[in-house]
């Protein structure tokens, strides 16, 4: 999957923003750079299944590699 960061400018002018295709930490560099470009600060977030899909990854890695050593 493509990354892709969707932006949302809401009728009040607030911003929502989601990010796509993104995993673990990644996705907070796109977010960061978005508080950057509007000179804004972020109130609330949650992270996606995809931000979860890192930490399964990697789970698995350090169990294969603690069965071998």
């Amino acid at each position: 999957m493509q990354k892709q960061l969707i932006v949302n400018l809401r009728p009040d002018g607030s911003v929502a923003a989601e990010t796509l295709g993104m995993t673990g930490d990644e996705c907070l560099t796109y977010i960061a750079a978005l508080e950057d470009l509007l000179d804004a600060t972020t109130t609330s977030s949650s992270f996606t299944d995809d931000y979860a899909g890192v930490t399964a990854e990697t789970t698995t890695a350090l169990r294969d590699e603690d069965r071998t050593g």
